[in-house]
């Protein structure tokens, strides 16, 4: 619960994930403007696992770093050790992860 908001109580404004807008500069702005918990760009389980390119790309090193948090890290995958694995890459950066259930993307469908 509260702690993971750092003991201030639960978000009130959230910005959901969105399709190549939820960079961390749209999140610092958002942030600017009262959002209280952000989510990432969608992250493909399987190529953060095992690409390092896409690791950086999708979470760099300011990613989950002072001032934006707290944050979830949001992945698409179709595997749940992939998944489990991709995940554990994270912390401490990000204060949970979501599993993407419902995205018409192809690569969300995929899952690979």
């Amino acid at each position: 619960g509260g702690a993971c908001w750092g003991g201030g109580g639960k978000p009130q404004h959230v910005c959901a994930p969105m399709v190549e807008a939820s960079e961390l500069a749209f999140r610092h702005l958002c942030r600017k403007y009262g959002t209280t918990l952000c989510y990432t760009p969608m992250i493909h389980a399987r190529l953060f696992l095992e690409d390092e390119a896409y690791r950086l790309d999708a979470f760099g090193p300011d990613d989950g770093g002072e001032g934006d948090r707290p944050l979830i890290a949001q992945f698409c995958a179709n595997d749940p050790e992939t998944f489990l694995a991709a995940a554990q890459l994270l912390p401490p950066r990000v204060d949970a992860v979501d599993l993407n259930l419902g995205c018409p993307q192809g690569i969300a469908k995929r899952g690979n």
